[in-house]
Protein backbone atom coordinates (compact mmCIF):
# COMPACT_ATOMS: atom_id res chain seq x y z
CA UNK A 1 0.00 0.00 0.00
CA UNK A 2 2.53 2.42 0.89
CA UNK A 3 4.26 1.37 -2.81
CA UNK A 4 0.88 2.46 -4.37
CA UNK A 5 0.87 6.01 -2.34
CA UNK A 6 4.44 6.32 -3.37
CA UNK A 7 4.37 5.50 -6.93
CA UNK A 8 0.99 7.76 -7.12
CA UNK A 9 2.86 10.74 -5.62
CA UNK A 10 4.91 10.29 -8.15
CA UNK A 11 3.18 10.32 -10.59
CA UNK A 12 1.19 13.52 -9.67
CA UNK A 13 3.06 16.18 -11.24
CA UNK A 14 3.32 15.01 -14.62
CA UNK A 15 -0.34 15.19 -14.25
CA UNK A 16 -1.11 18.70 -12.92
CA UNK A 17 1.48 19.36 -15.87
CA UNK A 18 -0.56 17.66 -18.37
CA UNK A 19 -3.52 19.86 -17.19
CA UNK A 20 -1.59 23.09 -17.56
CA UNK A 21 -0.53 22.10 -21.07
CA UNK A 22 -3.69 21.29 -21.90
CA UNK A 23 -5.73 24.59 -20.50
CA UNK A 24 -3.06 26.89 -21.61
CA UNK A 25 -4.36 29.48 -23.66
CA UNK A 26 -2.53 28.40 -26.96
CA UNK A 27 -5.77 28.45 -29.39
CA UNK A 28 -6.61 32.60 -29.03
CA UNK A 29 -7.90 33.10 -32.13
CA UNK A 30 -10.19 36.45 -32.10
CA UNK A 31 -10.22 39.18 -29.64
CA UNK A 32 -12.70 38.83 -26.44
CA UNK A 33 -16.21 38.57 -27.36
CA UNK A 34 -15.32 38.32 -31.25
CA UNK A 35 -16.59 35.28 -33.16
CA UNK A 36 -13.95 33.34 -34.46
CA UNK A 37 -15.18 31.67 -37.40
CA UNK A 38 -18.05 32.05 -40.53
CA UNK A 39 -18.81 28.78 -41.71
CA UNK A 40 -16.31 26.54 -41.78
CA UNK A 41 -13.47 29.54 -42.14
CA UNK A 42 -11.29 30.57 -39.49
CA UNK A 43 -11.13 34.05 -38.67
CA UNK A 44 -7.71 34.76 -36.99
CA UNK A 45 -6.82 38.15 -35.42
CA UNK A 46 -5.47 40.46 -36.64
CA UNK A 47 -8.70 40.24 -39.24
CA UNK A 48 -12.12 40.44 -37.29
CA UNK A 49 -15.56 40.27 -38.47
CA UNK A 50 -17.75 43.17 -39.22
CA UNK A 51 -16.40 46.84 -40.02
CA UNK A 52 -16.47 49.54 -36.84
CA UNK A 53 -16.37 46.61 -34.37
CA UNK A 54 -13.51 46.76 -32.73
CA UNK A 55 -12.74 43.15 -33.81
CA UNK A 56 -10.21 43.41 -36.53
CA UNK A 57 -7.11 45.28 -36.12
CA UNK A 58 -8.40 48.25 -38.33
CA UNK A 59 -10.73 48.37 -40.88
CA UNK A 60 -8.26 47.26 -43.90
CA UNK A 61 -8.41 44.34 -41.72
CA UNK A 62 -12.51 43.70 -41.25
CA UNK A 63 -14.06 41.24 -42.90
CA UNK A 64 -17.84 40.41 -43.78
CA UNK A 65 -19.86 37.23 -42.50
CA UNK A 66 -22.52 36.59 -44.93
CA UNK A 67 -25.24 34.52 -43.37
CA UNK A 68 -27.85 34.85 -46.67
CA UNK A 69 -27.24 31.20 -47.84
CA UNK A 70 -27.27 28.14 -45.99
CA UNK A 71 -23.72 28.02 -46.19
CA UNK A 72 -22.44 31.08 -44.59
CA UNK A 73 -19.64 32.86 -47.02
CA UNK A 74 -17.02 35.05 -45.97
CA UNK A 75 -15.56 37.94 -48.19
CA UNK A 76 -12.48 40.38 -47.99
CA UNK A 77 -13.81 43.79 -46.52
CA UNK A 78 -17.39 44.85 -48.00
CA UNK A 79 -16.45 43.18 -51.05
CA UNK A 80 -17.35 40.49 -53.61
CA UNK A 81 -14.16 38.14 -53.00
CA UNK A 82 -14.26 35.18 -51.15
CA UNK A 83 -12.11 34.21 -48.89
CA UNK A 84 -11.78 30.06 -48.38
CA UNK A 85 -8.92 30.08 -46.42
CA UNK A 86 -6.16 32.04 -43.58
CA UNK A 87 -2.53 31.25 -42.98
CA UNK A 88 0.14 33.49 -41.04
CA UNK A 89 0.95 35.45 -43.92
CA UNK A 90 -1.83 34.89 -47.12
CA UNK A 91 -5.27 33.87 -47.49
CA UNK A 92 -6.77 32.32 -50.31
CA UNK A 93 -9.53 33.45 -52.14
CA UNK A 94 -11.44 32.31 -55.50
CA UNK A 95 -10.75 32.49 -59.40
CA UNK A 96 -12.18 32.93 -62.31
CA UNK A 97 -10.92 32.00 -65.99
CA UNK A 98 -11.45 34.21 -69.00
CA UNK A 99 -12.17 32.18 -71.93
CA UNK A 100 -13.23 32.84 -75.44
CA UNK A 101 -15.07 30.35 -77.78
CA UNK A 102 -15.79 30.14 -81.92
CA UNK A 103 -17.61 28.75 -83.89
CA UNK A 104 -16.31 26.59 -86.85
CA UNK A 105 -15.88 29.09 -89.45
CA UNK A 106 -13.82 31.17 -86.90
CA UNK A 107 -16.69 34.07 -85.28
CA UNK A 108 -16.02 34.37 -81.66
CA UNK A 109 -19.27 32.48 -79.81
CA UNK A 110 -19.24 34.17 -76.48
CA UNK A 111 -15.94 35.79 -74.41
CA UNK A 112 -15.39 36.37 -70.37
CA UNK A 113 -12.68 38.63 -69.26
CA UNK A 114 -11.74 38.72 -65.89
CA UNK A 115 -9.65 40.98 -63.80
CA UNK A 116 -9.13 41.40 -59.61
CA UNK A 117 -8.10 44.01 -57.53
CA UNK A 118 -6.81 44.26 -53.77
CA UNK A 119 -6.16 47.26 -51.58
CA UNK A 120 -3.57 47.78 -49.31
CA UNK A 121 -1.98 45.84 -47.54
CA UNK A 122 -3.06 43.22 -49.08
CA UNK A 123 -1.00 42.00 -52.96
CA UNK A 124 -1.09 38.81 -55.10
CA UNK A 125 1.43 36.37 -54.30
CA UNK A 126 4.34 34.99 -56.44
CA UNK A 127 3.17 31.67 -55.73
CA UNK A 128 0.21 31.73 -58.21
CA UNK A 129 0.52 31.31 -62.00
CA UNK A 130 -0.94 32.28 -65.61
CA UNK A 131 -1.97 29.22 -67.07
CA UNK A 132 -3.97 28.92 -70.23
CA UNK A 133 -5.55 26.02 -71.57
CA UNK A 134 -5.83 25.89 -75.42
CA UNK A 135 -4.39 24.80 -78.82
CA UNK A 136 -4.90 28.23 -80.30
CA UNK A 137 -4.54 30.62 -77.63
CA UNK A 138 -2.53 33.53 -75.82
CA UNK A 139 -3.11 35.05 -72.98
CA UNK A 140 -1.48 38.12 -71.49
CA UNK A 141 -1.44 38.79 -68.00
CA UNK A 142 -1.52 43.16 -66.98
CA UNK A 143 -1.11 44.20 -63.51
CA UNK A 144 -0.27 47.01 -61.25
CA UNK A 145 2.87 46.88 -58.64
CA UNK A 146 3.70 50.90 -58.33
CA UNK A 147 4.94 50.25 -62.18
CA UNK A 148 2.94 48.46 -64.48
CA UNK A 149 4.00 44.71 -65.46
CA UNK A 150 2.69 42.66 -68.70
CA UNK A 151 3.56 38.81 -69.24
CA UNK A 152 1.66 35.97 -71.45
CA UNK A 153 1.78 32.29 -72.20
CA UNK A 154 0.49 30.24 -75.41
CA UNK A 155 -1.06 27.38 -75.56
CA UNK A 156 -0.85 25.61 -78.78
CA UNK A 157 -0.82 21.90 -80.59
CA UNK A 158 -2.24 20.06 -83.82
CA UNK A 159 -4.07 17.23 -82.29
CA UNK A 160 -5.56 15.55 -79.51
CA UNK A 161 -2.69 13.05 -79.25
CA UNK A 162 0.06 15.42 -79.18
CA UNK A 163 -1.62 16.94 -76.05
CA UNK A 164 -0.03 14.70 -72.77
CA UNK A 165 -2.02 13.18 -70.17
CA UNK A 166 0.63 13.04 -66.79
CA UNK A 167 -1.10 16.35 -65.61
CA UNK A 168 1.63 18.79 -66.45
CA UNK A 169 1.23 22.05 -68.37
CA UNK A 170 4.30 21.67 -70.53
CA UNK A 171 2.95 24.20 -73.07
CA UNK A 172 0.98 21.81 -75.71
CA UNK A 173 -2.17 22.67 -74.78
CA UNK A 174 -1.07 24.01 -71.95
CA UNK A 175 0.99 26.56 -70.64
CA UNK A 176 2.13 28.37 -67.24
CA UNK A 177 3.66 31.61 -66.73
CA UNK A 178 5.16 33.27 -63.26
CA UNK A 179 4.31 36.54 -61.65
CA UNK A 180 6.18 38.70 -59.98
CA UNK A 181 5.28 39.37 -56.11
CA UNK A 182 3.45 42.31 -55.16
CA UNK A 183 0.75 42.70 -57.56
CA UNK A 184 -1.77 44.37 -56.42
CA UNK A 185 -4.39 44.40 -59.46
CA UNK A 186 -4.14 42.21 -62.54
CA UNK A 187 -6.15 41.67 -65.42
CA UNK A 188 -6.17 39.07 -67.86
CA UNK A 189 -7.19 38.51 -71.51
CA UNK A 190 -7.47 35.57 -73.92
CA UNK A 191 -7.14 36.09 -77.34
CA UNK A 192 -6.71 33.28 -80.69
CA UNK A 193 -4.23 32.99 -84.01
CA UNK A 194 -6.67 31.32 -86.14
CA UNK A 195 -10.39 31.55 -83.83
CA UNK A 196 -9.95 27.54 -82.92
CA UNK A 197 -10.59 26.50 -86.81
CA UNK A 198 -7.71 24.25 -87.58
CA UNK A 199 -8.34 22.73 -84.31
CA UNK A 200 -12.20 23.43 -84.07
CA UNK A 201 -13.14 19.63 -84.12
CA UNK A 202 -11.45 18.65 -80.39
CA UNK A 203 -10.83 22.69 -79.00
CA UNK A 204 -13.23 25.21 -79.98
CA UNK A 205 -12.18 27.38 -76.49
CA UNK A 206 -9.42 29.06 -74.50
CA UNK A 207 -9.48 29.43 -70.99
CA UNK A 208 -6.77 31.77 -68.80
CA UNK A 209 -6.71 31.87 -65.16
CA UNK A 210 -4.52 33.08 -62.85
CA UNK A 211 -4.18 30.70 -59.45
CA UNK A 212 -1.61 29.25 -56.87
CA UNK A 213 0.76 27.07 -58.35
CA UNK A 214 0.28 22.78 -58.34
CA UNK A 215 -3.01 23.15 -57.85
CA UNK A 216 -4.42 22.75 -61.27
CA UNK A 217 -4.01 19.02 -62.51
CA UNK A 218 -4.21 19.53 -66.31
CA UNK A 219 -6.87 16.99 -67.93
CA UNK A 220 -4.96 16.57 -71.23
CA UNK A 221 -6.94 16.67 -74.35
CA UNK A 222 -10.14 15.78 -72.30
CA UNK A 223 -10.28 19.89 -70.44
CA UNK A 224 -9.73 21.20 -74.45
CA UNK A 225 -12.77 19.38 -75.83
CA UNK A 226 -15.19 20.15 -72.47
CA UNK A 227 -14.57 23.41 -71.30
CA UNK A 228 -17.44 23.28 -68.91
CA UNK A 229 -15.99 20.82 -66.84
CA UNK A 230 -12.70 21.99 -67.09
CA UNK A 231 -14.06 25.79 -66.15
CA UNK A 232 -16.13 23.68 -62.97
CA UNK A 233 -12.77 22.35 -62.14
CA UNK A 234 -10.76 25.29 -61.60
CA UNK A 235 -13.39 26.84 -59.81
CA UNK A 236 -13.88 23.98 -57.40
CA UNK A 237 -10.03 22.98 -56.91
CA UNK A 238 -7.82 26.32 -57.59
CA UNK A 239 -7.32 29.56 -55.34
CA UNK A 240 -5.63 32.69 -55.80
CA UNK A 241 -3.07 32.81 -52.80
CA UNK A 242 -3.14 36.26 -51.32
CA UNK A 243 -0.48 38.12 -49.10
CA UNK A 244 -0.97 40.00 -46.14
CA UNK A 245 1.48 42.06 -44.03
CA UNK A 246 0.83 44.32 -41.02
CA UNK A 247 2.10 48.35 -41.62
CA UNK A 248 3.10 47.57 -45.27
CA UNK A 249 5.08 51.23 -45.21
CA UNK A 250 6.95 50.26 -42.18
CA UNK A 251 8.97 47.49 -40.70
CA UNK A 252 9.98 45.80 -36.67
CA UNK A 253 11.03 49.51 -35.77
CA UNK A 254 7.21 50.11 -35.61
CA UNK A 255 6.32 46.29 -34.79
CA UNK A 256 3.70 47.24 -31.77
CA UNK A 257 1.39 44.44 -32.54
CA UNK A 258 4.06 41.61 -31.96
CA UNK A 259 2.63 40.52 -28.19
CA UNK A 260 5.05 38.65 -25.62
CA UNK A 261 7.07 35.39 -26.50
CA UNK A 262 6.86 36.53 -30.43
CA UNK A 263 9.02 38.15 -32.84
CA UNK A 264 9.22 40.36 -35.39
CA UNK A 265 10.27 39.46 -39.06
CA UNK A 266 10.02 42.24 -41.91
CA UNK A 267 9.25 41.48 -45.51
CA UNK A 268 10.95 42.51 -48.33
CA UNK A 269 8.66 44.43 -49.95
CA UNK A 270 7.40 46.35 -46.68
CA UNK A 271 5.74 45.81 -43.59
CA UNK A 272 6.11 42.79 -41.12
CA UNK A 273 4.49 39.64 -39.77
CA UNK A 274 4.46 38.83 -35.86
CA UNK A 275 5.50 34.97 -35.45
CA UNK A 276 5.40 32.96 -31.76
CA UNK A 277 9.08 32.20 -30.24
CA UNK A 278 10.00 28.64 -30.33
CA UNK A 279 8.26 26.64 -27.91
CA UNK A 280 5.38 28.53 -27.65
CA UNK A 281 1.99 28.59 -29.24
CA UNK A 282 -0.78 31.08 -30.13
CA UNK A 283 -1.86 34.51 -31.93
CA UNK A 284 1.20 36.86 -31.94
CA UNK A 285 -1.03 39.82 -31.81
CA UNK A 286 -3.21 39.22 -29.50
CA UNK A 287 -2.47 39.53 -25.21
CA UNK A 288 -0.95 38.63 -23.33
CA UNK A 289 0.55 37.42 -26.14
CA UNK A 290 1.88 33.61 -27.36
CA UNK A 291 1.83 31.06 -24.19
CA UNK A 292 3.38 27.22 -24.13
CA UNK A 293 6.18 25.67 -22.70
CA UNK A 294 9.85 24.98 -23.38
CA UNK A 295 10.17 22.80 -26.40
CA UNK A 296 11.25 19.76 -24.18
CA UNK A 297 8.16 20.02 -21.94
CA UNK A 298 5.66 18.45 -24.27
CA UNK A 299 8.12 15.07 -24.17
CA UNK A 300 8.36 15.06 -20.57
CA UNK A 301 4.73 14.75 -20.05
CA UNK A 302 4.59 12.24 -22.94
CA UNK A 303 6.83 10.11 -21.40
CA UNK A 304 5.67 10.29 -17.79
CA UNK A 305 2.18 9.27 -19.24
CA UNK A 306 3.83 5.93 -20.43
CA UNK A 307 5.49 5.17 -17.47
CA UNK A 308 2.28 5.38 -15.58
CA UNK A 309 0.63 2.92 -18.08
CA UNK A 310 3.33 1.13 -17.86
CA UNK A 311 2.89 0.69 -13.81
CA UNK A 312 -1.13 0.35 -14.21
CA UNK A 313 -0.27 -2.54 -16.61
CA UNK A 314 2.69 -4.10 -14.40
CA UNK A 315 -0.22 -3.97 -11.45
CA UNK A 316 1.78 -1.76 -9.01
CA UNK A 317 -1.45 1.42 -10.09
CA UNK A 318 -4.83 0.85 -9.33
CA UNK A 319 -7.74 3.11 -9.35
CA UNK A 320 -7.27 4.19 -6.00
CA UNK A 321 -4.16 6.50 -7.94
Amino acid sequence: MLLHIILCLSTFPFAMALGALQGSNMNNIAKPNCPTHCGNVEVPYPFGIGSDTGCALDNSFHVTCDMSDETPKLFLLSSNIEIFSFSDSEFRIRTWPASRCYYSNGTMRSEFKWWSQLVSPFTFSEKNKLTVLGCDDYSLIRGTKGTDFSSGCLGLCGRPQDVPDDGQCSGSGCCQTSIPKGLNYYNVTLNAFQNHTDVWSFNRCGLAFLGEGGSFVFGGSKDLSNVTEARKRIRDTVLVVVDWVIAPQGGCSESAECKENSSCYEVDSGGYHCRCNNGYGGNPYLDPGCQGQLPLYPNIVFIASNITSLLRMLGYLNDVC
